[in-house]
């Protein structure tokens, strides 16, 4: 019963954790060789995801907790476990050996992106259910 309720409150959470793990940590996954090169698209990419999985914590907490959006305090905390997770994953992919590398500045574009949510997710989650001030 706990496991099905934490998977209905948390699955915008879960999935995008999960999109996250498949994008980083898979050899080259959606990537073809003959994309264009844009330059920085990597880190544009990996700041929207950082601060999408932010935004997906703070979007989850205000569905369970009815009429409240998150505050400064639980948004810290959210965006630290999102950079944590961003910083974990660049170490696991140097230490996996699957042919990509952890990158630092990858991990400064996570941070980016996580900053981005802390100030834009709880506005645009109460935005989107109608929580008043």
């Amino acid at each position: 019963m706990f496991i099905r309720m934490f998977f209905s409150r948390w699955w915008p959470s879960l999935l995008t954790f999960a999109v996250i793990i498949y994008a980083t940590l898979f050899p080259d996954p959606v990537w073809p060789d003959d994309a264009p090169a844009i330059p920085g698209l990597d880190k544009i990419i990996h700041a929207i995801m950082f601060g999408g999985l932010a935004g997906a914590f703070a979007f989850d907490y205000a569905r369970k907790k009815p009429r409240q959006k998150p505050g400064r305090r639980v948004m810290v905390y959210m965006c630290l476990v999102s950079l944590a997770f961003g910083g974990l994953i660049e170490l696991l992919q140097t230490a996996m050996h699957i042919g990509r590398s952890g990158d630092w500045c990858d991990f400064i574009a996570d941070a980016v992106g996580v900053a981005v949510a802390f100030v834009s997710a709880p506005p645009a989650v109460a935005a989107v259910l109608r929580i008043r001030p």
